[in-house]
């Protein structure tokens, strides 16, 4: 076998045969700066009515991307415990949205919500006669939500960090002892990570209804962030199957391995939100049911058509389609599921999140001018952070050539 099918060299890769999303580095950096930069500024800086509007429609774009981020740690994590093949062929792109800088990013952008929180998370201002939440103010308070939230960063973005430099480090030296220092971190880190992101969605994301819990709450959206993560990894390398270094490497095996890790993440998340609804529902407490009482019941808001909606487009039609053997075995089909899935992620996390948030321009389930400008913002700059990490450093590992000898050898 040549050294040319063997290692993947984007120097010698030309221009033409390179993956097109490369190319939107530019964009998304323009994009980024002009959208970001206006609208981190007036987040911070702005006063009145409208701007408590854009600030707690916001936080739903912010807790899309968040839930992104962690579900690309998570299947890094993954991929460094069990040294999956398949994995290999969206590794940098997990690698990649899940940087330090990534997460730095995301903290940089949180500064507005942080600076008003008082005008999105009820418990900061909380009723002296409000029993719930007079009994969690020992952890629901805004110093314990600092000191957590830094120590989490900390500890999410020092998990990357070692992984990544650990995978550069085998680029260049093949050394395969650095594969087993990742899995001696991988196996312990996503105990640890399980642990962090229990806390950091509860104080993000589920104390925006203080009055209201879920102990399965975290890990319904890190799955979902999975998802997100992994449906758009696919859309990126299956749309360019054709191009190299993907080329070499593409097969209907890592396809239909790529469309039975999405059925995996389907049942997934098909497990995690029928556990809690039925725990919740059944056990008929108003504390707890209201979350469902909400989203279900009143229906003149509409929330319950895009609850509906939700368990077609997150399950059913997925889940029916992953299951064909003959779909996953081309590129472009596959691509095509992850696409629906990802636009289906949307759609949850805006019934999950939007609903809860204490002040958008309307109660009902339909997207506000804020909510569509904090999502499309927040994408922008996660495209870019995620693309000039990509460019850094080869599409495919240089030390792991499974998937090339696997199309090599395909009978």
């Amino acid at each position: 076998m040549s050294e040319a099918v063997l290692h993947s060299d984007p120097v010698v890769t030309s221009p033409d045969d390179k993956p097109s999303f490369l190319k939107w580095k530019p964009m998304f950096s323009l994009l980024a700066l002009i959208g970001g930069g206006g609208l981190w500024a007036y987040l911070m800086f702005g006063a009145g009515e409208m701007h408590k509007y854009a600030l707690n429609s916001f936080v739903f774009g912010f807790i899309f991307w968040l839930a992104a981020t962690l579900g690309c740690l998570g299947l890094l994590l993954l991929h460094n415990s069990i040294n999956s093949s398949w994995t290999l062929s969206v590794l940098r792109i997990f690698e990649a949205g899940s940087h330090p800088i990534m997460f730095g990013t995301l903290a940089f952008f949180f500064l507005p919500v942080r600076r008003n929180m008082g005008l999105v998370y009820e418990w900061v201002h909380a009723d002296p006669k409000d029993v719930v939440l007079q009994f969690k103010a020992p952890y629901l308070n805004l110093a314990g939500f600092d000191y957590r939230c830094i120590a989490f960063l900390i500890v999410l973005g020092g998990l990357s960090w070692y992984l990544q430099n650990s995978s550069k480090r085998q680029d260049s030296s093949k050394d395969p002892n650095e594969a087993q220092k990742r899995t001696n971190v991988g196996t312990p880190g996503l105990v640890i990570f399980a642990s962090v992101i229990t806390f950091l969605l509860t104080d993000i994301a589920m104390s925006l209804t203080p009055h209201w819990y879920s102990t399965i709450y975290p890990l319904w959206l890190v799955i979902g962030g999975c998802q997100t993560a992994l449906s758009l990894a696919i859309i990126l390398v299956c749309s360019n199957a054709e191009k190299q270094p993907y080329k070499d490497s593409m097969s209907p095996s890592l396809t239909k391995d790529l469309g039975n890790m999405m059925f995996l993440l389907t049942m997934l998340w098909g497990y995690t939100s029928v556990s809690q609804l039925i725990i919740l529902w059944n056990g008929n407490l108003p504390e707890t049911a209201v979350f469902y009482a909400h989203r279900g019941s009143d229906a003149k808001l509409g929330w319950n058509f895009v609850g509906a909606s939700t368990i077609l487009g997150c399950f059913v039609i997925p889940f029916s389609s992953l299951l064909s053997t003959r779909l996953k075995r081309y590129a472009i089909r596959v691509r095509n599921v992850a696409l629906f899935i990802f636009c289906f992620r949307i759609v949850d996390v805006f019934w999950i999140i939007a609903a809860s948030i204490p002040h958008r321009q309307t109660n009902m389930a339909i997207p506000t001018g804020w909510d569509i400008a904090g999502l499309l913002v927040m994408g922008f700059v996660w495209m870019a952070v995620m693309l000039y990490r990509l460019e850094k450093t080869p599409l495919l590992p240089l030390y792991d050539n499974r998937l090339k000898e696997a199309k090599a050898n395909a009978h």
